[in-house]
C-alpha cells in the first residue's frame, strides 16, 4: 500500500520538512528518513510503500548519537515480513576488516517483526562506530548501536510516522522520542527539530495533507 503526505509550506520562509519513524524502543535512534526543503508558498508530496522493509548496517563517525550522520554500509537486504515463509532475519558478521551480511532467512517464531543477529566474529571495540538499521522503502529509518553476539528485534506493529521541521539532513540521527524533554533542555545549536506530529492514516485513507504555518505548527487540512 502506498501512503502519501502533502505539505503546503506557508511559514514565511523555506523549511526543511522531514518524516521520521519511531517504534518506542528506548535503544533505537530515529533517523531523518525522508526530507525536503520546501520554499515558502510551495508544496511537496512524500510517498512510500509502507510494507517495503529492509535490514542493514552502517557507520557513524562516532558511536551513534544525536546529529550524527548514519552512512549505509551496503544496500539493504530485502525482507518480506508479511509474506508466508518470507525472509525476516538478517545475520551481520565481520570478515577481512569489514562488516558484511550473511544470507537472510525465515525465522518461524516471528510475527510482524524483523530481526538482525550479530555473531562473535568482532569485538565491542570494532563495532563502536557500526550500527544496525531498519530500512523503510529503501531508506534507513531506525538505527541501533552495533554490538557482537546480539539479537535486534524490530516490532513492525509499533511503527509510527512523524512530521517535523529540522536542520538535519537525510540519515542524520534525531533525538530519541522518549528523551525529548531532556534534549530540548540541553541541546546545542547543532541539531534542531520542532515538536513532532504523528501521522495517522485512518482505515481506507492513504493520503494526508498538512499546512505548515508561521509558528511552525503542522495543521491538518
Amino acid at each position: 500500500m502506498t501512503y502519501s503526505v502533502t505539505i503546503a509550506n506557508n511559514s514565511g520562509a523555506p523549511q526543511n520538512v522531514a518524516i521520521f519513524v519511531a517504534t518506542g524502543l528506548n535503544q533505537a535512534f530515529s533517523l531523518v528518513w525522508l526530507s525536503q526543503t520546501i520554499n515558502d508558498g510551495g508544496n511537496h508530496q512524500f510517498k512510500w510503500n509502507e510494507k517495503a522493509f529492509g535490514l542493514g548496517w552502517g557507520t557513524t563517525a562516532q558511536p551513534i548519537d544525536i546529529a550524527g550522520q548514519f552512512n549505509s554500509g551496503h544496500p539493504p537486504a530485502v525482507v518480506e515480513p508479511y509474506s508466508a515463509g518470507g525472509k525476516n532475519t538478517l545475520p551481520v558478521k565481520y570478515d577481512n576488516q569489514s562488516f558484511m551480511f550473511g544470507d537472510t532467512y525465515y525465522k518461524n517464531d516471528l510475527y510482524n517483526a524483523l530481526v538482525i543477529s550479530t555473531d562473535t566474529s568482532f569485538t565491542v571495540a570494532q563495532s563502536l562506530t557500526m550500527s544496525v538499521a531498519l530500512y523503510v522503502d529503501l531508506f534507513p529509518a531506525l538505527a541501533i548501536q552495533g554490538t557482537p553476539n546480539t539479537l535486534y528485534y524490530f516490532d513492525l506493529t509499533q511503527v509510527r510516522y512523524f512530521l517535523t521541521v529540522t536542520n538535519l539532513t537525510s540519515g542524520a540521527v534525531l533525538p530519541n522520542m522518549i528523551m525529548q524533554a531532556s534534549f530540548y533542555a540541553t541541546s546545542s545549536l547543532a541539531a534542531t527539530m520542532t515538536t513532532p506530529v504523528m501521522l495517522v492514516f485512518s482505515p481506507g485513507v492513504t493520503n494526508l495533507q498538512y499546512e505548515l504555518g508561521g509558528n511552525l505548527i503542522f495543521s491538518k487540512k
